[in-house]
């Protein structure tokens, strides 16, 4: 065989190589989720921010109480926050932003959402986000839940990640989040078997001002609530970042430290 004959078969099978390891990290992408980024003193929401944006990840997720309570001050000093913040910004709606007088229409509007229980699709995830900011998950929102999933299964228009939002996270075996109805955890139950029967693949919350993974019965679940509220005890401030790739979701902690102050 002459050498440009091998040449070339070599510059093929290089060719053949690239394109497959190409194909396999077509749709590898990810982004970002944190929560309960009131009352920070630490500096810590505009840390995630930055880091964020300096990133490959896509976008934010915000589980939700940006604001101690619904008042112009204080969402003033949410948007000076991310006013330079270049990527989108998802967001989910929290118990915060209901106090203070706080509606779900009136957040649904400063966001420009059709309602606080709402959905998206990027690349080849689906994302349905719940509002469950009162502290139960109503009937109509489980329906309307089970509806949207099903509108948008696996295999069908290049989905093949299924993600649901909220702020409080379900009640499970490892969690019990506070300031929830007394059947919250027969509530927990109806929304993982409808999880299950849609096959989704993790459901992303805050509110409990920690950072916390679970198998679910399949299902990852993760709190993320230090984005800049006062932490529970022995836990650290940050975020996750998801990667998502061919239908697999994976996890890894950013710890983000308290900003220097300057004396």
């Amino acid at each position: 065989m002459s050498y440009n004959r091998r040449m070339r078969k070599t510059r093929i099978g290089g060719l053949v190589l690239l394109t497959l390891l190409l194909a396999s990290h077509a749709f590898a992408w990810s982004f970002a989720v944190c929560g309960d980024s009131r009352d920070d003193k630490d500096g810590i929401f505009p840390q995630i921010l930055s880091a964020v944006d300096d990133s490959d990840m896509e976008f934010l997720l915000h589980t939700g109480d940006m604001v101690n309570n619904d008042s112009p001050r204080e969402w003033d000093t949410y948007r000076e926050a991310t006013a330079r913040f270049r990527k989108p910004l998802r967001v989910a709606i929290g118990n915060h932003e209901l106090y203070g007088g706080g509606k779900p229409e009136t957040f649904a509007e400063r966001f420009g959402l059709p309602g606080t229980t709402w959905s998206f699709t990027h690349k080849d995830a689906h994302f349905t986000i719940v509002d469950n900011a009162k502290g139960t998950f109503p009937d109509n929102t489980l329906a309307w839940l089970d509806r949207d999933l099903a509108a948008h299964p696996k295999g069908k228009d290049g989905i093949k990640t299924l993600i649901v939002a909220m702020h409080i996270p379900p009640r499970t075996d490892g969690i019990f989040p506070h300031g929830t109805v007394s059947d919250y955890g027969e509530q927990s139950a109806r929304l993982l078997a409808i999880l299950k029967r849609h096959g989704v693949d993790a459901v992303l919350s805050g509110h409990e001002h920690m950072q916390y993974v679970e198998d679910w019965e399949g299902v990852l679940l993760l709190v993320s609530g230090g984005a800049g509220a006062p932490l529970a005890p022995f836990q650290r401030y940050g975020y996750y970042r998801i990667d998502v790739e061919n239908g697999r979701v994976t996890e890894s902690f950013r710890r983000i430290h308290p900003a220097k102050k300057s004396r």
